[in-house]
């Protein structure tokens, strides 16, 4: 998003008098809420056999994660339309064979981007990762991201549950495992070089997390569990924790989640890449109930009538009592031709709308990315320049951007300068020796933050660590003297510069003029005529100070500026100042690369007519 249009964003919500909106979801749903300045809940239609989601589109400026299937945003002053998208599903269908004396489902597609072995709960088992409706529809995603998947049942049918007691290769689940590895592999199912992923849920998630130390888990991804405090400490690759907040398991709770985060803490620590979310309840929408396979959506708008009927939903549909308390007996209430499978359904999503012990395929995108990220499918996920939004590195005092789908609930700009919190967000940079000292906000978003690298902050290999309500996020970060990037007129580090020339004429009449012009589809950079006057260029860039020795390459020419250090009116803000040389006059389109300490910045285009 672009600075200006952040800025007309903000003018034009203080602007809007509050009153009631239309929230418009086309293949979707909406919470009540539509009053400006609540929050409204919305979700996609569940995932089928032939789609899956792919993000939303309208008016997604105002939602916290465009890319998740459930998401919030705050109510503005205008009406807002919103339209779930999605995806066709390859055509795909799961094997049950035998596999290193393993009964495995699985499927693996041609040159598939990894294999993602996926965990049981207790009680579960592999076949039910592929038929009930939560897992089904996560499994859906996975292959239409390109992955194989593959499920099997633990060793131990009389508890249903995997083995995280044994440490090593003898762990006799860990033996099954490896088994239809090498199966796989033998079999030339899937190459011995193909990243192999982990997913659990509950006691199928510590299992993945804890055998971390002896399966080759390019990246990991739990639910419902606080994870192995030995792999918080020695694994490498990159982890997700999904927790509810109203986690009512005995062996995880409200003691499990807040484990769960000093694990998070643990891994982090290190200099690693995680992330961690605690969701919190939900609306019962009338239509949730019909995400279970089992149930119509007649059966969904039933069940939800009952429970409004009977005062269990609050003004705004939130529940207002745990499902599982044994003292609520909703299932009472039920039709009588439920069956014990149907109740079950209604279950599942009672407590996944309470937030409780029960997976619910609301942040897919975030495992998939997360392992895509881990095997360079996709760049790292780390902060960047926020002016060219690149490069390896960052500078001390120098701005910078992440971005991150979910980061804020709405658009917060800091007042007189950065500040330490805007819209509930938090961001530290954890050094080598756990000195953590606190970034300060530019502005926030729904999907993108600028925040500026303290001063002092040591070079080398640091973490980035964002905390925003119950969603975490931590990156590894590479702080180095310098990191110049050049502001553009677009916004997005391309381009022409958003520059200032200034135009001193022979009797020293000085005047000033953009170098950028509107076109067709933004900025462009504007022909520079020189007649008789001396040219000046001020570039507003970042990340240059931090050196003595600044070139500017101009075309072929390399010049000295006559300034380049910070410019003394805006935090983080940096200026090369140079003159423009007379031979380049009718030059055409010339590239501009500032290089400061040898490192090359954002190359950014002057026109300098024909």
């Amino acid at each position: 998003m672009g600075s200006m249009r952040i800025v007309l964003l903000w003018i034009a919500a203080g602007l809007l008098a509050a009153q009631t909106v239309s929230v418009t979801v086309e293949q979707g749903y909406v919470s009540r809420h539509r009053t400006p300045g609540t929050v409204a809940h919305i979700w996609a239609q569940q995932n089928t056999s032939t789609r899956i989601f792919r993000g939303w589109a309208g008016d997604v400026q105002h939602l916290a994660d465009p890319a998740a299937p459930y998401t919030t945003f705050v109510v503005p002053g205008s009406d807002v339309r919103l339209q779930a998208q999605y995806a066709a599903v390859p055509s795909w269908t799961p094997l049950t064979g035998t596999l290193g004396g393993v009964p495995v489902t699985y499927f693996v597609p041609s040159n598939p981007a990894g294999l993602v072995f996926l965990f049981h709960g207790t009680g579960g088992s592999g076949a039910a990762q592929f038929s009930a409706s939560e897992f089904a529809s996560f499994t859906r995603d996975l292959v239409a991201a390109g992955f194989g998947v593959a499920a099997f049942d633990c060793l131990n049918r009389q508890t249903g549950q995997w083995d995280t007691t044994t440490i090593g290769t003898s762990n006799p689940d860990v033996v099954r495992v490896n088994s239809v590895i090498n199966a796989m592999r033998a079999q030339g199912l899937i190459s011995q070089q193909l990243p192999l992923f982990a997913f659990g849920q509950s006691n199928g998630a510590q299992f993945s997390h804890f055998t971390t130390q002896v399966l080759p888990w390019a990246a990991v991804s739990i639910s419902c569990v606080q994870g192995s405090p030995a792999a918080s400490t020695s694994y490498r690759g990159p982890v997700a924790w999904w927790m509810g907040k109203n986690d009512d398991h005995p062996q995880v709770g409200a003691a499990g989640v807040a484990t769960s985060l000093a694990r998070y803490e643990a891994h982090v620590n290190r200099g690693l890449h995680g992330r961690h979310m605690i969701s919190g309840p939900m609306p019962l929408y009338p239509e949730r109930i019909a995400r279970s396979t089992v149930l119509t959506m007649a059966d969904s708008a039933e069940v939800y009538n009952i429970f409004k009927a009977n005062g269990w939903l609050d003004a705004n549909d939130f529940l207002t009592r745990n499902p599982n308390d044994p003292a609520f007996n909703w299932r009472a209430a039920m039709p009588s031709r439920f069956t014990d499978g149907q109740l079950l359904g209604v279950q599942g999503q009672l407590e996944g709308t309470y937030s409780g012990h029960e997976f619910v395929n609301f942040t897919p995108h975030i495992t998939i990315d997360l392992f895509l990220r881990a095997i360079g499918r996709r760049p790292p996920l780390r902060p960047v320049s926020g002016a060219s939004f690149a490069g390896e590195a960052l500078a001390p005092e120098s701005i910078a951007t992440i971005f991150a789908g979910g980061m804020a609930n709405g658009l917060e700009i800091g007042a007189n300068g950065p500040q330490p919190n805007l819209k509930g967000v938090r961001g530290v940079f954890r050094s080598a020796s756990g000195t953590e000292t606190a970034a300060p906000w530019f502005f926030v978003s729904p999907g993108q933050g600028s925040f500026l690298v303290p001063a002092g902050t040591a070079a080398g290999t640091t973490t980035f660590k964002i905390e925003s309500g119950d969603r975490r996020w931590a990156f590894p970060v590479t702080i180095a003297a310098t990191a110049p990037g050049v502001f553009t007129a677009n916004g997005n580090g391309q381009g022409a510069p958003a520059a200032v020339l200034l135009r001193v004429a022979p009797d020293n009449t000085r005047s000033t003029e953009f170098p950028f012009v509107p076109g067709a589809a933004g900025f462009v950079a504007a022909p520079i005529r020189f007649g008789d006057d001396r040219l000046f260029l001020d570039l507003y860039a970042t990340g240059v100070r931090g050196s003595t020795s600044v070139r500017v390459l101009l075309g072929s020419e390399t010049l000295t500026p006559l300034y380049a250090g910070a410019q003394p009116q805006f935090i983080g803000l940096d200026q090369v100042t140079f003159e423009l040389p007379r031979a380049l006059a009718g030059a055409g389109k010339v590239e501009v690369t500032v290089v400061s300490g040898g490192v090359r910045g954002n190359t950014v285009e002057l026109n300098f007519g024909n």
